[in-house]
């Protein structure tokens, strides 16, 4: 029998806390306002790219622009403000990873992930929220999003 926990809980929020052994620590800090800190490498790898490659491949800084073209990504995206960019991919993407432009971070790593409402651009948050359990960034998408960014570095 399914346990069901005082949050209602939506299905992507059920499949984020999963990737922690204890998924009630998640909903503890979600139920706070905190991001929960997830284990990386059984549910999701993670590209982390400096905000400002991420900056460059949009062609702006703001919020909005930058959102619309992670949107492309068709996958969740995490922004920690003025610092690093989190591209959830999927599982083993990260033991192959071979771009500079990324930091991958697989097995034995931890993001901190805000609930899935969260998208208030005052601390960690969500620049694309997940849509579906399972859903995550591909390696085709992140590949272009760099590949951008690299052309338009030097012009940007």
């Amino acid at each position: 029998m399914k346990q069901q926990h005082p949050l209602a809980l939506t299905p992507v929020e059920e499949w984020l806390a999963a990737a922690n052994a204890n998924p009630s620590s998640a909903y503890q800090e979600w139920s706070t306002g905190r991001p929960a800190v997830l284990a990386v490498g059984g549910t999701f790898d993670v590209l982390k790219i400096p905000d400002r490659i991420v900056c460059a491949a949009a062609g702006a800084t703001d919020p909005s622009s930058v959102g619309a073209v992670l949107r492309a990504l068709s996958g969740p995206v995490i922004w920690a403000p003025a610092c690093w960019y989190y591209m959830l991919v999927p599982v083993g993407l990260a033991a192959s990873w071979r771009s500079s432009d990324a930091v991958a971070l697989g097995r034995g790593s931890y993001v901190p992930v805000p609930r899935i409402d969260f998208t208030d651009p005052r601390g960690t948050h969500w620049a694309v929220p997940p849509t579906l359990p399972g859903r995550l960034c591909t390696l085709d998408s992140v590949t272009a999003l760099l590949a951008t960014a690299t052309r338009r570095g030097s012009a940007w």
